[in-house]
């Protein structure tokens, strides 16, 4: 591929991050499915574990979802180069309040629902599990949760809470300040030691366990918020993409050597452990965004289609790999086969799902994809996990 610099055309469709993204979303699945493999916690699992499956999944578990995030916040910066803070407000609404909403009482519920008869704590149909839907006590005490969708809550949250600061962008003197902020960043390294902040909150919150129930996850809120807004402030500084592409064979260097020295983890005492931890995290996202944008200028047919679905794929795939695993776990299989048995039927069911829900105008609005007339227009405006 070519590794010129594409020209900035700031309202164009980034195939670059359209890229990542679904790299991030197919990281996800694979992370999920083998959540049911490995000896940690999770909604269903096998008897037959994988522990060879732990140390990748140990990595992919600190990378996956600060990359997500910060891809989210580069679509908030774009998405507002072409829109007034109440018609992004809307759009928020509908796009991640709406999904959120429609997945607490329609996608999440299957998962409690088998982990619970895998556990043997509750006996009967779906049909006589799912009023307990609404007595909306929290899980794991009663059946109510956001579950995998943590990410899409937290990101409205931290969509509705920079308000404010989106709004003063825009003034004289926010407009100065990110002058002031991108040539800051664009010179010599001063771009890498954003990983500080990140090691700042994780020593200072240390106490604080991530629970993804917001109200009581301090550490992980202000972790992933933290990413949220490095992507937009680079969504906002688009010198600073020229600056990392020059630097991004070092950016890579960089990554695996610290890679190289936190492997394997838990070696040192918590404080370097955490500066090379959130130092690993940040160097991968840069390096990643580095190259993508370096290598990847052409959106492709393929792309486009898969761009569309990611979100509706990240909205189900959690759960088709609990139904297809708990009805998997009954056939005589090796551990091995049976995972890829898993992997393979829930991503095809998840798949031919997405395709079922971009049929119908209505599904369309509950999954927060764009109306079909829309959606076949690259530069408006995209999903959450999508750049727009």
């Amino acid at each position: 591929m070519p590794t010129t610099a594409a020209p900035h055309t700031p309202d164009a469709h980034r195939p670059d991050l359209d890229w990542l993204r679904v790299v991030c979303i197919l990281l996800l699945h694979l992370f999920h499915t083998g959540m049911m493999f490995n000896t940690w916690g999770w909604h269903v699992k096998s008897p037959q574990a994988l522990p060879w499956l732990e140390p990748p999944m140990e990595v992919l578990h600190h990378l996956r979802m600060p990359l997500l995030m910060c891809i989210s916040g580069l679509g908030t910066a774009f998405a507002l180069r072409r829109r007034s803070l109440g018609t992004f407000t809307k759009d928020r609404v509908k796009r991640l309040l709406g999904p959120l909403v429609f997945g607490m009482f329609v996608v999440v519920p299957p998962q409690i629902y088998v982990e619970r008869l895998q556990r043997g704590t509750f006996e009967g149909s779906y049909a006589d599990f799912y009023p307990s839907v609404f007595g909306f006590v929290p899980y794991p005490a009663g059946s109510f949760s956001w579950h995998h969708l943590w990410f899409v809550a937290y990101l409205f949250v931290y969509c509705l809470l920079a308000l404010p600061l989106f709004a003063l962008l825009r003034t004289g003197p926010g407009q100065a300040w990110l002058a002031k902020a991108e040539a800051w960043l664009c010179r010599g390294w001063n771009v890498a030691w954003g990983f500080l902040p990140l090691a700042l909150n994780e020593v200072l919150l240390r106490d604080f366990p991530h629970t993804h129930a917001l109200l009581d996850d301090p550490r992980a809120f202000i972790h992933y918020g933290l990413f949220f807004l490095s992507g937009h402030l680079l969504g906002r500084c688009p010198r600073v993409w020229e600056h990392l592409m020059s630097r991004r064979k070092a950016l890579l260097g960089a990554s695996a050597v610290v890679f190289a020295i936190m492997v394997p983890p838990n070696e040192f005492p918590f404080i370097p452990e955490t500066l090379g931890r959130t130092a690993l995290q940040w160097f991968v996202m840069l390096t990643a965004l580095a190259w993508a944008r370096a290598c990847i200028h052409d959106r492709r047919p393929w792309l486009r289609h898969a761009r569309e679905l990611a979100y509706p794929f990240y909205i189900l795939h959690q759960t088709v790999i609990v139904v297809v695993g708990f009805a998997l776990l009954t056939w005589t299989m090796g551990p091995w086969t049976l995972f890829l048995a898993v992997l393979t039927v829930s991503f095809l069911l998840t798949w031919g799902l997405c395709l079922a829900v971009a049929r119908v105008p209505w599904l369309r609005a509950c999954f927060g994809m764009t109306a079909r007339a829309a959606s076949r227009v690259p530069a408006r405006a995209a999903s959450p996990v999508h750049t727009g």
